[in-house]
């Protein structure tokens, strides 16, 4: 999408200095049924439960938790079973561990487990950490553990105005989606809870949320498609517009600039890069070029007639 020319959990790692003293391994539970699982989702396929009693600070500063994903039907076993590859599969567990501060996760592993809770197999996981997607199951699980920030609120007694200080500048408040793009979203993370390897299901995760006026979220998402295909020219420069629009004009224009090398003819990277370029980082001169090259490619459309107009507008100036 391009830019218009009119232009969770958050903790501070304090909060662990008093658990850091006693970090202790993770013991796995040895079946579903060793440990008491409390309800903490529906999806389109499985009920979610949670093993909170035995959530543990990890040597990381990570929390670590146990989710159940049982399936609710014969129908949707099967369909499990077959994608998981084990004829017996009933439910499975998987570890993470949530990094509250960043909002991301890491799975450590999945055991696939089969009748009277015996484990048929076990996955390892691992990698680098990924963005928890606002609104999925494991956003339920790290809203469900993660400390939250009331030590750390600073009282109206406890503010201090300097005489010789400005006011504080108002902070807009964050845009409530409608009830329509509510239903939207919520759609596009069942789509993605039920194929995670789905590009088409993070890519309309991404633009729910880029349609909500929601960029962190929608950025998140956009990585997650990312993660599949990472020069989709397309999610690229919507995800860039995301980041401009959050005020990270660096990663945006990179964005960018990576679809324009996946595919040099991409009209939508050439006009987004060269907009950042003059409008935000005041570098005229290389926005001059692209928008030439731009015209070298397309001289008929509307965006081509604007593009003509901005480099008669600023064309001659940028020479003195």
């Amino acid at each position: 999408m391009p830019i218009s020319i009119h232009s969770g959990i958050a903790v501070n790692r304090r909060l662990y200095q008093a658990l850091a003293l006693s970090v202790v391994l993770f013991i796995m539970p040895m079946s579903a049924g060793a440990v008491k699982w409390e309800p903490l989702a529906r999806t389109a396929l499985q009920d979610v439960a949670i093993d909170t009693d035995s959530v543990r600070l990890t040597n990381l500063s990570r929390l670590a938790v146990w989710l159940r994903f049982t399936p609710f039907g014969e129908q949707q076993r099967k369909l499990a079973a077959a994608e998981n590859n084990q004829k017996f599969y009933r439910l499975h567990l998987e570890y993470y561990e949530i990094d509250c501060s960043e909002q991301s996760a890491v799975l450590g592993m999945v055991d696939i487990l089969g009748p009277a809770g015996k484990r048929l197999e076990r996955k390892k996981g691992g990698g680098p950490p990924e963005p928890i997607i606002p609104g999925s199951v494991l956003d339920l699980a790290a809203r469900k553990v993660c400390p939250d920030l009331e030590e750390n609120k600073v009282s109206p007694d406890d503010e201090i105005e300097s005489p010789d200080s400005e006011p504080a500048a108002e902070v807009p408040k964050e845009t409530q989606p409608s009830d329509e793009a509510r239903k939207m979203i919520a759609e596009a993370i069942q789509k993605t809870e039920r194929n995670p390897k789905d590009l088409d299901a993070w890519r309309e995760l991404g633009n729910a949320y880029y349609d909500a006026d929601m960029p962190s979220q929608s950025i998140a998402a956009y990585n997650r498609a990312l993660a599949i295909k990472p020069d989709d020219t397309d999610i690229l420069n919507d995800q860039g517009s995301m980041y401009r629009q959050a005020g990270e004009i660096a990663h945006a224009l990179a964005n960018f600039e990576k679809a324009r090398k996946a595919d040099p003819r991409n009209l939508e990277s050439l006009y987004n890069s060269a907009y950042v370029l003059a409008f935000d980082l005041n570098r005229m001169d290389k926005a001059l070029v692209l928008w030439r090259t731009y015209l070298t490619l397309d001289q008929t459309s509307e965006t081509s007639r604007q593009v003509q107009s901005f480099i008669e507008r600023y064309g001659n100036s940028s020479r003195k």
